[in-house]
């Protein structure tokens, strides 16, 4: 730019902008008008103009020029929603993990909710693969935050929320750190009053399905419901099919003796306990999943309905129509969606406002 460079990074999982003189100076942080991330950043170099798009929990996404001696944001374009996304509110707060790490947590829910403890709350997660969780629209939640629900989504370890050291603290024999992580979110949840435990369902894919699935067997009294999507739930054959040998670099070699052991430490498939009450679940699963293959969804259903202590429904959605899940129509997406939600809302006792907009 004529009057500055303008860098745009990252600082506690929130891509911002940053204004610096020609010769290096900061000289501040341009605030977007709402809370989000800078998704991305372009200039004009006939007028002079760089263009920012937002990405945000409480907006659809949209396009600013950054104008005027003072880079004020002045909006150019902003996808239409068919949804009034003005009563929700978007925070990001920290919490101090079981080994003293502090994890960047994302909160949306309706301004008026009141921290009584009673609050619907879905808990999502991933942490792996180096992959962050961002802001990003929360449309699609609509019919859960519309109805009093909170949604929290945390950058747990394993994940790049803090670069590649984040991401090595949960790899191989630290993968118990990403369950612990995401325990200690759902116990803060609790002790700040947002929920209980009878409120309270957790969700995640894929390596996320991984986290619910060692999340049911670790600490099942923390969960009301959890959605377990297109999982890797056994650790010590995972690496037998499909492609899934080439994430023993993230995982560990079950084959190896060490990597062996720590890996049936935590195997979702393995740890199912004879006796215990696993909370209410949905199990999803792709027949044409070229990642993950669905044996993992049904020997894990299986192994949990055939043991004597479970009271709960434990229930496996085979998708015959679709894989991973990438490359879904739009169409599908929101089907699959819709029953999701359907789930988690019955489950934490939304079940009457479910049910009304069914008809």
């Amino acid at each position: 730019m004529r009057d500055g460079i303008l860098v745009r990074d990252r600082a506690d999982v929130i891509a911002r902008l940053t204004l610096y003189g020609r010769d290096g100076t900061r000289q501040r942080e341009l605030a977007p008008p709402v809370f989000g991330s800078v998704a991305g950043l372009s200039y004009d170099l006939a007028t002079d103009t760089p263009y920012a798009s937002l990405s945000a929990h409480t907006v659809p996404p949209s396009l600013y020029a950054l104008v005027g001696a003072d880079r004020a944001w002045k909006e150019v374009w902003q996808d239409e929603s068919p949804f009034d996304t003005s009563s929700l509110v978007s925070k990001r707060v920290y919490v101090t993990a079981k080994d003293g790490a502090k994890v960047p947590v994302f909160i949306v829910h309706r301004k008026d909710i009141v921290q009584d403890g009673n609050n619907p709350t879905l808990l999502n997660g991933y942490g792996g693969f180096n992959v962050a969780m961002e802001p990003w629209y929360a449309g699609g939640l609509h019919p859960f935050l519309s109805r009093g629900g909170v949604y929290v989504e945390a950058g747990i370890r394993g994940g790049s929320e803090y670069g590649e050291t984040w991401h090595q603290q949960a790899m191989f024999g630290r993968k118990q750190n990403t369950f612990d992580d995401m325990i200690a979110v759902a116990e803060w949840l609790i002790a700040e009053k947002y929920t209980r435990p009878a409120k309270l369902a957790v969700e995640g894919g894929s390596n996320g399905g991984l986290m619910v699935g060692a999340l049911l067997n670790q600490r099942p009294d923390l969960f009301r419901a959890a959605v377990c999507a297109v999982p890797l739930l056994d650790m010590v054959r995972f690496h037998k099919f499909l492609i899934a040998r080439y994430w023993i670099s993230e995982y560990g070699d079950p084959d190896k003796a060490d990597d062996f052991r720590f890996l049936l430490r935590y195997s979702p498939y393995h740890n199912v306990r004879q006796g215990v009450n696993l909370p209410e679940t949905l199990v999803i699963a792709g027949e044409y999943d070229s990642r993950v293959d669905p044996l993992h969804a049904k020997k894990f259903v299986a192994a949990v309905q055939n043991n004597p202590g479970q009271a709960s429904p434990f229930l496996l959605y085979m998708d015959f129509d679709s894989g991973h899940g990438s490359g879904k129509t739009q169409q599908q997406r929101v089907i699959d969606r819709d029953y999701e939600l359907r789930f988690v809302m019955n489950a934490l006792g939304m079940g009457d406002a479910t049910r009304a907009a069914a008809k």
